[in-house]
């Protein structure tokens, strides 16, 4: 494999991370009676039990886990000196070496693929009609400072559509996972938003991107809901606060200036689970932001956004 996975999380350290689990699967009384039944990779059970028959699912989630066991260890163990790529944008050592594992995996796998990637840009085939959107570590500040918030997201996209969707949390062991049409999950359990409708009950999240005019609009939303809404707060990983809103743990989540591998995930996990989403400024999805909330808020939502920006 190479780079940063050679200094001491090389290729065949891959079987460790690759747990195995009890099956709790039985036909006829017995169990599944495979030992590497991928269902064990993927979320700790047998995939018989959870339904995931999509193979490019089995493969994201997968891979999302495998990575994700990668900085856990980086998390409790390693050393997170950082280098900075532009002003207060840092790379460190587990963001490169979780995208290896996700890089090698997918290039192997999946050939005739595209990848976008948030460390390496665009690899594999240019013209393919699927398209991998990888954020190996999703919420880099966090992890830096030993933060323990933050997650892998990788999405796979089909002529523009998404096909599924993985964002893992591995220090709590959280699986976020849909495929389209297939509805949303967190380990095995099917998700939805909260019922919540009342705004001075609401609680947001919320996260930016590093120009000035995006700044200045954050604080614009801050500065309205930290009055009218319960709270608001920057968590710091965007893939994740959806995957809270998709469960009803938040209530809605607003977004300036984010790229595709960012929030590609998980919004299809929002939207798989229930959740009403849109732009800021219109009512059609935008590039780099999004207003992603339960239904039951969103129409007072837009109102409030609109007078503000």
């Amino acid at each position: 494999m190479g780079g940063i996975l050679e200094e001491g999380y090389d290729a065949h350290k891959f079987k460790k991370y690759i747990r195995t689990y009890e099956c709790k699967h039985r036909n006829n009384g017995q169990n599944c009676g495979v030992y590497e039944c991928k269902g064990h990779k993927y979320t700790g059970v047998c995939e018989q039990e959870i339904g995931m028959e999509n193979s490019y699912l089995k493969e994201n989630v997968y891979i999302a886990k495998l990575a994700g066991e990668f900085l856990r260890e980086m998390f409790a163990n390693a050393d997170l000196q950082a280098e900075y790529k532009g002003v207060k944008d840092i790379v460190t050592r587990a963001d490169r070496g979780a995208e290896e594992i996700i890089l090698e995996y997918l290039t192997e796998t999946f050939r005739e693929h595209k990848i976008v990637s948030e460390e390496s840009g665009v690899v594999g085939n240019k013209e393919s009609e699927y398209v991998w959107y990888v954020d190996p570590l999703d919420g880099t500040n966090n992890f830096f400072h030993h933060i323990p918030y933050f997650n892998v997201s990788i999405a796979l996209e089909k002529n523009k559509k998404m096909v599924c969707g993985a964002v893992y949390n591995p220090i709590l062991d959280e699986m976020f996972y849909a495929e389209s049409g297939g509805g949303a999950f967190l380990n095995g359990k099917k998700i939805a938003p909260s019922t919540n409708k009342e705004l001075s009950k609401a609680f947001i999240t919320a996260c930016h991107g590093k120009s000035e005019e995006e700044i200045a609009r954050f604080l614009k939303l801050m500065n309205v809901f930290k009055r009218e809404a319960y709270d608001i707060r920057k968590l710091g990983s965007a893939a994740l606060e959806l995957c809270y809103v998709a469960c009803g743990r938040c209530d809605a989540f607003i977004a300036t200036g984010l790229n595709p591998w960012d929030f590609k995930a998980g919004l299809l996990i929002a939207q798989e689970s229930g959740c009403k989403s849109g732009g800021l400024m219109h009512e059609e999805i935008e590039e780099s932001n999004l207003l992603v909330c339960s239904p039951s808020l969103y129409n007072e939502l837009r109102k409030k956004i609109a007078q503000v920006i």
